[in-house]
């Protein structure tokens, strides 16, 4: 997980959020690093802090509208108004722009997988030599190295349970620790394409990358601050005018992302 190796290699991290912090998934009995809801909270505290007082590292959430419903929600999930998702990425980016840690800043503005609300091109199936998954587990057969060897076995991952419920819904025959239906769907087919958008002094102007995945993010972040990791991320790096590959120990805002993310999906 990317917050216990952010810990392990001591970068420290933030988690902003409007309503609920999504590192919470991951972390729900812990939130030593989330800063809760306050008026002008991110905003006045990037543009006013000092980049020594900055973590290296912050993650943006917007409001789910998970607790104050659909009039404050702007994550621009269906149904929600997406000119409110796009007014909050309008802060947040302003407020990194115009504050004293912009030179050395990244921002990465992610969507989940639903991608967008619109794709003319026709999803491909995904590169894996044939194979039914990348990684040997199938749908709602979680596992992990959170709690070794327990978490290891498929279907006894943490945080499982909605992955379960979601493979149902796709595969009436799915049990959580039987083997998986060969009939029924897997992770060989990718969906549609995915939004990444990155504003830093070292983006490159009128650049479009058309390649990467989800993970490019985080190997970036390896590559740029964890000591003792070779991230790739080249389709990030692609993007990149200058990334140094050696890890920063000063408490400098060099990076924030903004994720746009639906829970449970």
């Amino acid at each position: 997980m990317i917050y216990d190796l952010l810990d392990a290699n001591n970068v420290t991290w933030t988690n902003y959020f409007s309503d609920v912090p999504i590192s919470g998934i991951f972390r729900p009995t812990t939130f030593p690093f989330v800063v809760p809801p306050t008026p002008c909270r991110f905003r006045c505290s990037w543009r006013r802090r000092r980049p020594a007082r900055c973590r290296p590292f912050s993650f943006v959430d917007p409001n789910f509208g998970l607790i104050f419903g659909l009039v404050t929600e702007n994550d621009e999930h269906p149904p929600t108004d997406i000119r409110k998702g796009e007014a909050f990425v309008s802060q947040v980016v302003n407020a990194v722009r115009n504050g004293p840690n912009w030179k050395d800043s990244i921002i990465f503005i992610t969507y989940d997988e639903h991608g967008g609300f619109y794709d003319h091109v026709s999803p491909a199936p995904a590169p894996q030599d044939g194979a039914l998954n990348p990684d040997g587990i199938d749908p709602g057969q979680c596992a992990d190295l959170s709690n070794p060897p327990l978490r290891e076995m498929p279907g006894n991952g943490a945080q499982c349970t909605v992955s379960q419920i979601e493979a149902v819904a796709i595969c009436a025959a799915f049990t959580p620790f039987g083997p998986y239906p060969a009939d029924c769907a897997n992770f060989n087919q990718l969906g549609f394409r995915v939004r990444f958008i990155a504003v830093s002094p070292f983006a490159k102007p009128h650049y479009v990358s058309h390649t990467g995945d989800h993970t490019s993010t985080l190997a970036l972040i390896e590559k740029r601050f964890l000591s003792g990791n070779k991230g790739n991320g080249n389709s990030q790096i692609q993007s990149l005018t200058r990334v140094t590959p050696t890890p920063i120990r000063s408490r400098t805002c060099s990076t924030s992302r903004i994720h746009h993310h639906s829970i449970g999906r």
